[in-house]
């Protein structure tokens, strides 16, 4: 496949400031914790762009919507305001840090979970693409790492998006699966060659490829054949067999 993604340019002066794609509260909808109440936060700019992606707006140049740049102050505020709508208590509910990429932000996310833990938040998941190494403070900070790395059929070569340094520290917090997208058999052997020399079997997730429920309800079956044959677990995609493409659910 003959793809470039038209990856929107990031600017390197946010100081303080986090760039804000959204904010809602729902379900988490795919992982090990499919299912648990989660306010997401989605951060602006990606450093992959995949073909596939259902995100485009939070990272394409030409699909890019206008966010929201707020410190950790006015992002905790707002964070608030989204659980207060509802019946929910923020100890009852996952923070899921997503994107784009939210690891470009990782110097200022510690800070912002510290923040949110005051307020009452107590469970931090971060969506990533395991690309890059985590710090010090970002690995004590977050409680579940979702690691979504790429295999080819994102329409990027492997070697573009494999950084094994940065795989082995989220595996070795032995807090982490790793989801993988898969649309072939053939997609399994790139996973098996590539990326179970650094990570746990049952550390792996397979998730149909789709981001219509047409598409996902095809796709499962065979994905779930052959979990059980491989040993891994299949991950749903929740948000999409309920809402579709919707945005903000």
């Amino acid at each position: 496949m003959d793809y470039k993604p038209a990856i929107a340019s990031w600017p390197h002066d946010f100081e303080d400031k986090l760039p804000l794609s959204e904010l809602f509260l729902s379900v988490q909808g795919e992982g090990r914790y499919a299912g648990y109440p989660a306010l997401f936060i989605r951060f602006q700019y990606c450093n992959l762009g995949c073909a596939w992606c259902d995100t485009r707006f939070s990272w394409d140049k030409n699909e890019l919507e206008e966010g929201s740049l707020l410190t950790v102050t006015e992002l905790v505020g707002q964070a608030k305001q989204a659980i207060a709508v509802g019946e929910n208590r923020p100890e009852g509910v996952h923070v899921v840090l997503t994107g784009g990429e939210p690891m470009l932000h990782q110097d200022r996310l510690p800070v912002l979970m510290e923040q949110m833990r005051r307020a009452g938040f107590n469970f931090f998941e971060i969506e990533t693409n395991g690309m890059f190494v985590p710090s010090t403070e970002m690995l004590k900070a977050i409680d579940w790492w979702n690691c979504s790395p790429k295999l080819s059929n994102s329409g990027l070569p492997i070697e573009n998006c494999l950084v094994p340094e940065a795989i082995k520290a989220i595996s070795g917090t032995d807090r982490a699966d790793f989801k993988f997208v898969v649309s072939e058999a053939s997609d399994l052997d790139e996973l098996t060659k590539y990326y179970l020399p650094l990570i746990k079997r049952e550390q792996v997730m397979l998730m149909p490829e789709g981001y219509t429920q047409k598409r996902q309800l095809r796709n499962s079956p065979w994905v779930i054949r052959e979990c059980a044959k491989r040993g891994f677990r299949f991950s749903p995609r929740l948000h999409i067999l309920a809402f579709g493409n919707e945005r903000g659910k």
